[in-house]
């Protein structure tokens, strides 16, 4: 971990910018409302064109990658995010132009993170890549409590002009540290032998992660409905959000050497398996008191289990398929976003928000055992294969 305590400190900085760079436009309905852009329908495509960009975007970003050196990649992809953050901020009132650069700036963010998350899981070793993971990936969380609360408190006092170029100052540190970042020769050199999606359905280690990623993240992504079910059970939805995203935070920062020492693939159902219950604990729970006892519960789950499943990553797949294996992680998971809200909104038109927490994370739960037992199955046969094929790779 010495060796790469650098590095590290750079992919916490990169993780900090990128994220910050997208949370900022969190509150960009209420900047819009003060320009005098009000329509509902307008404010939901100019919100949602940003993730819709990023999904769609993140096989491609894979492509870029392997075709072009990383440092070179991710100072386009910063260089990118300052152009359509200023776009955004200059666009003014104008819908359409709006829309054209928050897309832009969907897929310069993917760009950038697929990216830095290859890259880690091509230069740490993976006698240490759990910790890493888990460390770095306090830089994701920790915008929510840095950043946010200063940009809302610009947009309360009548700051617009401020808040809307802001995020410029994350996308320049994106850019320092892509520009920091030591060159990857060993692997840039591997141009044309970076194998094909197929090659990665083919691996039964990574048909079992890309599974896991969508039951994880659907129990990450239903915090979206919070609001209905806070609304129906008459509590706060902050007391949750807030208790298990700090939880989540302590738990990266100072328990992130237990990733190094706990079997990754026996732990990675259990990570899902414990969000699942607590969400459906919640809907049982009538104070708020409650709600961020089981939110502690949930953030120590989700704090171990998103840094858990990218360190996955270079266990499930030799080093020419990560790039590729890297986008499909974040696009399944950018998907879960999509459809978890949707799902949730259809269930609970038909019932309530309770029993469509119950029923979306009750079918999670009940799936954690026999992903248990594909992970045993599938990543201890996939260990011998993979420590030849990546052996094949530097030859």
């Amino acid at each position: 971990m010495t060796l790469h305590r650098g590095l590290i400190a750079r992919f916490i900085a990169g993780n900090f910018g990128i994220m910050a760079f997208g949370d900022i436009y969190f509150l960009m309905a209420l900047y819009l409302q003060d320009v005098g852009v009000t329509d509902p329908r307008t404010l939901g495509w100019i919100l949602g064109i940003y993730f819709a960009a990023s999904t769609i975007t993140r096989p491609v970003t894979s492509i870029l990658i392997e075709r072009f050196a990383f440092r070179p990649i991710m100072m386009t992809a910063s260089v990118l995010c300052l152009a359509s953050g200023a776009g955004v901020a200059l666009a003014g009132t104008s819908v359409p132009l709006i829309l054209i650069f928050r897309a832009l700036t969907g897929f310069s963010s993917s760009l950038f993170v697929v990216g830095l998350t290859t890259y880690q899981t091509l230069t740490i070793p993976e006698e240490i890549r759990g910790s890493s993971f888990t460390l770095s990936s306090a830089g994701t969380i920790a915008p929510l409590f840095a950043i946010l609360p200063i940009a809302e408190w610009l947009l309360r006092n009548g700051h617009s002009f401020l808040y809307i170029w802001s995020p410029l100052l994350p996308a320049i540190l994106c850019l320092v540290v892509a520009n920091s970042l030591p060159p990857a020769e060993d692997f840039e050199l591997m141009k044309g032998n970076w194998g094909t999606y197929s090659d990665i359905f083919r691996i039964p280690a990574s048909r079992t992660l890309l599974t896991s990623i969508v039951l994880f993240a659907m129990t990450d992504a239903i915090i979206l409905s919070m609001g209905g079910l806070a609304l129906e059970k008459g509590v706060l939805a902050s007391s949750f959000i807030s208790s298990q995203a700090l939880t989540g935070l302590l738990i990266r920062v100072f328990g992130f050497r237990v990733m190094d020492r706990i079997p990754r693939s026996r732990i990675a159902a259990l990570t899902f398996a414990v969000t699942a219950t607590s969400a459906i604990a919640i809907t049982f729970v009538n104070s708020n008191t409650g709600m961020v006892l089981w939110g502690v519960v949930y953030g120590i789950a989700m704090g171990y289990g998103f840094p858990m499943h990218l360190s996955l990553i270079g266990d499930a797949v030799p080093e020419r398929l990560r790039p590729k294996a890297t986008s499909l992680l974040w696009f399944f998971m950018a998907g879960c976003y999509f459809a978890s809200p949707v799902i949730t909104g259809f269930l609970a038109s038909w019932l309530n928000f309770a029993w469509a927490f119950r029923i979306i994370c009750g079918v999670i739960l009940l799936s954690s055992p026999l992903m248990y037992r594909q992970f045993l199955k599938t990543f201890e046969k996939n260990s011998s294969f993979r420590k030849i094929d990546n052996q094949g790779d530097r030859s």
